[in-house]
């Protein structure tokens, strides 16, 4: 089976300079796991899911650290904590967004794009053509209902067998 045969081909998108407020509320709207950002061609620039929504509702803190002869070390990172503290001030999607955003194509196999969901703890993907622009997304939501389908099929099929 190929993603072209499940994928959402009318998926909701976002612009860069979208609020986070039309984000939040078109995630609630559609209740959508993400929705891709795209530029005025169409072109994919980023994705923004709802793990990215709720750093909006993170109260700030100081980064976890610990002194070692006077110079702080810092648990995770500073690089992290200023990144997490830059997703909290943000006001636009493009501040929030991802910006390296794994995507497929439309002729991928959809056991190929499943197995790069499973590894890279993704909820949905992006579907482009060869100049980038989006043509749909694959999501969760459409991969169960195909494996609803094909026990329904195998289900039927026996039946008829018997």
């Amino acid at each position: 089976m190929l993603v072209k045969e499940i994928m959402n081909k009318y998926p909701i998108t976002l612009s860069p300079s979208d609020t986070i407020r039309d984000a939040a509320e078109r995630v609630a709207k559609y209740s959508v796991v993400a929705i891709t950002v795209v530029d005025e061609n169409e072109k994919v620039v980023g994705i923004l899911t709802e793990g990215d929504l709720l750093y909006k509702k993170l109260r700030p803190h100081a980064p976890h650290y610990v002194n070692v002869l006077g110079a702080s070390v810092y648990y995770t990172g500073i690089s992290e904590y200023n990144k997490d503290f830059k997703k909290l001030l943000a006001t636009t999607v493009a501040e929030l967004m991802t910006k390296e955003v794994i995507t497929c194509y439309e002729n991928t196999d959809l056991a190929e794009a499943v197995g790069v969901m499973l590894e890279k703890h993704l909820k949905a993907i992006p579907v482009v053509n060869k100049d980038g622009r989006l043509k749909g997304v694959l999501n969760r939501r459409e991969i169960m209902k195909a494996i609803a389908d094909d026990y329904k099929l195998e289900e039927e099929k026996e039946a008829n067998h018997k």
